[in-house]
């Protein structure tokens, strides 16, 4: 079945991993000895399973972007050391020392075994450390041929699984903005606090992308309450004009920006002074965490078809929605795609064979 989904382009480098064991049970802390060999693990390794772990980091409404407490942490200094010295001794000693500091405060809370997973990864041009605690569970398999059934243990759960502890820490490190991605749900499916609290000594905040999607909504829905429905298109294209991806915004002038775009030609001056006022007022009232400079970040610029295995992809910018139209025929499962006045964003069917 095609839907529509949301696209991830994580672009992900995995440079060296290590794997260490937490056995809760027996009290026993197992270290890794040795960095995997990344050229042996099979490409679905990373598609299917550590990439479907970092981009449910990074985009789950489940995650959360956060900063260390302050630049003396612990953690910090562990990393820094092998930022210094960017080699697998290094690394090695960064993992062990990471997950036995893990199994050390886990002995007081939890009796729960698990693998812990540090990576050093690159992704969308930036290094980060991945680290990834998981429960091994045991599965049954049944035999195609006999269909006898069999028990595989130590099974590693996927990233849709409820159990699951995972921390993608930026290298680069910049204490005014979110310099760690954690996620870290408890049985029940709720945010645990532990992990990012007593592990990672690391206070929640908003990421450029929340504070992207929180301020563009409030404009939105601040301003259109007292328009006509016939001037909130012009309303949208001034924010989207504003709020351009990749482009540093401040909260101050972006707000006078928009209100200025949209000012009635009478009394233009007090409606932009005053309403730009009593929206920043409100707004910085209701989240005064909020940092005033940010850079845009934006996941709603386009609309993307897909289907659910990503052997078709279809994607365009929401922009030429009057342009695009997509059909289904459930009758004959058929989905019919017209692009209007196609020569006018010279569209031309290209066709790359791998």
């Amino acid at each position: 079945m095609t839907e529509l989904l949301e696209e991830t382009t994580l672009a992900i480098k995995m440079k060296r991993m290590a794997v260490t064991l937490l056995d809760m049970q027996q009290s026993r802390f197992v270290s890794a000895s040795q960095t995997m060999d990344l050229t042996q693990l099979e490409s679905g390794v990373y598609s299917e399973f550590f990439e479907s772990y970092i981009d449910a980091t990074m985009n789950s409404p489940k995650s959360v972007a956060c900063k260390f407490l302050d630049r003396d942490n612990d953690i910090l200094t562990k990393m820094n050391r092998y930022i210094e010295f960017t080699d697998d001794t290094h690394f090695l000693s960064l993992a062990n020392d990471l997950s036995n500091k893990l199994y050390q405060i886990m002995q007081n809370v939890s009796n729960s075994n698990g693998s812990v997973f540090v990576a050093h990864i690159e992704m969308i041009g930036e290094d980060y450390i991945l680290l990834l605690k998981l429960d091994p569970k045991d599965a049954v398999q049944i035999d195609l041929e006999t269909l006898q059934l069999s028990t595989i243990e130590n099974i590693l759960p996927d990233a849709s699984s409820r159990v699951q502890k995972c921390a993608l820490i930026r290298m680069d490190y910049n204490p005014l903005e979110e310099n760690v991605y954690v996620l870290d749900k408890q049985s029940d499916g709720e945010p645990a606090k532990f992990f990012m609290e007593t592990f990672l000594q690391a206070t929640p905040i908003a990421s450029d992308k929340k504070k992207t999607k929180m301020l563009m909504k409030e404009l939105y829905e601040k301003i259109a309450e007292s328009m006509e429905d016939e001037e909130k298109p012009r309303l949208q294209h001034a924010i989207d004009d504003e709020f351009q991806n990749g482009k540093y915004v401040e909260l101050d002038a972006s707000v006078h920006n928009i209100y200025t775009a949209i000012a009635p030609e009478h009394n233009q001056e007090s409606f932009v002074e005053d309403g730009a006022k009593l929206f920043i007022n409100e707004f910085t009232d209701r989240n005064p965490d909020f940092t005033p400079t940010f850079e845009v970040k934006r996941d709603d610029l386009n609309v993307i078809y897909k289907s659910a295995e990503g052997e078709i992809f279809f994607r365009y910018d929401k922009r030429l929605d009057d342009k695009i139209e997509v059909q289904q025929d459930q009758v004959n499962g058929t989905f019919t795609i017209t692009i209007r006045d196609a020569d006018a964003v010279d569209f031309k069917l290209r066709k790359k064979t791998l």
